[in-house]
């Protein structure tokens, strides 16, 4: 017999279909949400979670460098340049968008630049419907926390750069604007419902549908203005014409900088084939300068106002601690009388952020306070436009803010131990206890905010501040009776048109980079306002106490040392003792008196003071066998001690102690007399000028000095009484009072 082992043709049919299905649905498993998909997932976490740390640390960096003083200057992409920034980010400009993306991510590839940006510091994926696999890779940006921004395409008018496109049904070069103009000073104009023209957005930003449309023959304008001197353009785009004999009208057609024309289907006709057909076509002489053919220009159609006369409107403005606060807004009253303004626009770096419309306000505009916060580092524009009843312009005046670099104060000729650096908080509290020695506080100075550099000199009781005059340039403005300054770098001699440098910044034929001025001394020598007195130790500072006429009540005294502060006390009578310092090193002790409810400042005292203990007492020259030891406990009574021995090898614990005003005292008895003597220790002194002014309340500054030196503090002198026969001694015994006969 013969079996069949092979497989029928419907099996093997069945088996292939099978295997196809299985086949089919593994496939379909391993591409959505399967394997293929859960690499691709984490691939891509993988390296934008990458790229998110890199950010991190690029900002850090460039912060850290101080080429930024804020993170949120840090913005980085093309894809900000485009339509997100309009439609989506309001407080950035393309100008604030400066560094390659590729300077922060050098390993970005060209699609990922379609989806990345940097965005005030910060890592940011752009939701763009055109890049591939876009909805799940939002999803899994979200996942590892990476903000989406959602991309918005450009729509309107988009182009202003003298290009031929087709706009609103018709192909026209675009008006150019990116040359010639002041972008911070120029704005658009569009035609209103009344047919008025009313200003639209400056130029730093995209314009509306509204701004032109040739087909309709609605031109574009735009409208400059600049120290409130206004100029109306109207760009006339490159045309071609011919007349038509028969209607004595012209007919016109838009054509680009090759003279070719396109129709909206986008059909071309050269010029060699427009002459060819009709030879009367002409192009105006307007369109070529220097041998170049031009998309189109601008043409002035009038000025408003006088040069000499002052302008239309005009404000005071001033900045402090980053704020920019508008007032005095004043109006030429021979203008508005027969236009008046009927609102005011106010808006910042090319924005209108404040619409003022209320009669009262508008009758009442110089009582209006207006303040910017929000503020770009770098410039800062600010307009403020009234407009009639139209929304026609009567008057703007646009003025702009910048946070200017100027020369640093040059401190190398002040004392360093005695010059302090002078802030003030938002209350106005002055704060001044960190010595030029040390580092620059933050927020010492910034002129673009009127915060000058400021400085205290403390020499005893008295105090002088200073004010730092950097280098600058200014011009005045008969019209307005103001000035404009603008600081130089260095010791440059260059000025702009019409400025001139103010000959203080010239001294004995140096250019000055700047110089300081003196804003007033405090306290007056004859009455000192506080005052204290201190001791040494090889390792202490001690004080004793707050004396002078500006104690009261209600007061903090806050100790500093060399900067650092060390302690505070509301009591006046209060000792305090600055501990751990290093022997024979010089410290400058700094007392700050500071309003206990307002913490406003009132005073100071500020000493150099050198650590060292007092040479101890030489017994060396009394009889032994006669001489004791005296002692005084708390309450000043009077203890005799031991006999003395001439090496002091027996002196009591608590015989003396300087730092604590305790001196060393013996007592000589013989059958006759009793004699007490007091050790005074070589010192160096000096009389302040309060003392000489008024003794009663002045203190003289005393610095002991170990062995015999005779190297004193400048200012400081040796009393004569430590030389003698020629010697310089290390102190002298001197008798108080003997008793009996």
């Amino acid at each position: 017999m013969k079996k069949n082992t092979g497989i029928t043709l419907i099996a093997l049919v069945i088996t292939i279909v099978v295997i196809v299905i299985l086949a089919a649905v593994t496939i379909n498993i391993i591409m959505s949400g399967g394997l293929l998909n859960r690499t691709t997932e984490a691939n891509f976490k993988t390296k934008m979670s990458a790229y998110k740390e890199t950010v991190n640390l690029y900002a850090l960096d460039r912060i850290a460098q101080t080429l930024d003083t804020d993170i949120k200057n840090i913005n980085s992409g093309e894809m900000l340049k485009q339509a997100i920034l309009d439609e989506y980010i309001e407080d950035i400009t393309i100008d604030d968008v400066t560094i390659d993306i590729r300077e922060i991510l050098p390993g970005i590839t060209t699609d990922e630049e379609e989806y990345i940006v940097v965005y005030k510091g910060e890592m940011y994926y752009v939701s763009n419907p055109n890049v591939e696999n876009n909805t799940q890779q939002v999803k899994w940006c979200e996942d590892i926390d990476i903000p989406i921004l959602d991309y918005s395409p450009p729509t309107g008018i988009v182009i202003v750069n003298g290009n031929y496109e087709l706009v609103n049904g018709i192909y026209v070069c675009t008006p150019d604007l990116t040359q010639g103009f002041m972008k911070d000073r120029t704005r658009y104009l569009e035609v209103g419902s009344n047919g008025s023209m009313v200003p639209g957005n400056w130029v730093t930003h995209r314009p509306t549908e509204n701004w032109y449309s040739y087909k309709d023959s609605k031109w574009a304008n735009i409208y400059i203005e600049n120290a409130g001197q206004e100029l109306y353009y109207v760009w006339i785009p490159r045309y071609c014409f011919k007349l038509n004999q028969e209607t004595q009208r012209s007919e016109v057609q838009f054509i680009d900088v090759d003279n070719s024309y396109k129709d909206a289907e986008g059909n071309v006709t050269t010029w060699e084939e427009r002459i060819a057909e009709d030879p009367s076509w002409q192009i105006p002489e307007a369109f070529t300068f220097n041998g170049q053919a031009l998309p189109g220009y601008w043409v002035s159609k009038y000025t408003v106002g006088d040069a000499i006369s002052p302008t239309t409107i005009n404000y005071d403005m001033a900045v402090t601690q980053g704020v920019v606060t508008i007032k005095n807004i004043t109006l030429n009253t021979t203008v508005t009388a027969s236009n008046p303004i009927t609102s005011y626009t106010i808006a910042l770096n090319g924005k209108i952020i404040q619409t003022i419309s209320d009669s009262d306000k508008v009758n009442n505009i110089g009582a209006q306070i207006i303040e910017f916060s929000d503020l770009r580092k770098g410039n800062n524009t600010i307009n403020v436009t009234g407009l009639n009843s139209k929304g026609e312009v009567v008057g703007s005046m646009t003025k702009e803010y910048d946070s200017p670099v100027v020369n640093s104060p040059d401190l190398s000729g002040f004392n360093p131990n005695t010059t302090f650096y002078v802030t003030y908080d938002e209350k106005g509290n002055e704060h001044s206890t960190i010595p030029i020695t040390e580092e620059e506080p933050e927020g010492w100075y910034d002129y673009g905010s009127s915060e000058w550099a400021n400085i205290v000199t403390r020499n005893n009781e008295g105090e002088t501040y200073y004010v730092w005059i950097p280098r600058y340039q200014f011009k005045l403005d008969q019209a307005n009776e103001r000035s404009t300054v603008r600081f130089i770098q260095g010791t440059g001699t260059t000025t702009e048109t019409g400025y001139q440098i103010p000959e203080a910044f010239k001294f004995n034929g140096k250019e000055l980079t700047g110089y300081w001025i003196t804003k007033y001394t405090a306290g007056d020598i004859s009455a000192p306002a506080f005052a204290t007195e201190t001791t040494t130790t090889n390792s202490a500072i001690k004080t004793k106490g707050i004396t002078g006429s500006g104690v009261t009540s209600g007061l903090t005294y806050n100790y500093y040392l060399n900067g650092v502060k060390k302690g505070s006390s509301n009591n006046a009578s209060e000792n305090f003792t600055y501990t751990g310092l290093q022997a024979n090193t010089t410290y400058t002790i700094h007392i700050e008196v500071r309003n206990s409810s307002t913490d406003a400042y009132v005073g100071s005292i500020t000493e150099q003071i050198k650590t060292q203990e007092a040479n101890a007492p030489d017994l060396s020259g009394f009889n032994a066998n006669v001489t004791y030891y005296v002692l005084y406990d708390e309450t000043g009574k009077e203890t005799i001690g031991d006999k003395i021995t001439n090496n002091g090898s027996n002196i009591p614990s608590n015989w003396y102690d300087y730092s604590e005003r305790k001196w060393a005292n013996i007592v000589v008895k013989t059958d006759n007399t009793t004699t007490y003597y007091t050790w005074i220790p070589r010192y160096e002194f000096k009389i302040t000028a309060a003392q000489q002014a008024q003794p009663a309340q002045g203190r003289t500054d005393v610095n002991f000095i170990q062995g015999n030196s005779t190297d004193v503090t400048p200012g400081y002198q040796i009393p004569e009484a430590f030389k003698f026969n020629g010697k310089e001694l290390t102190g002298y015994w001197v008798a108080k009072y003997t008793l009996g006969e």
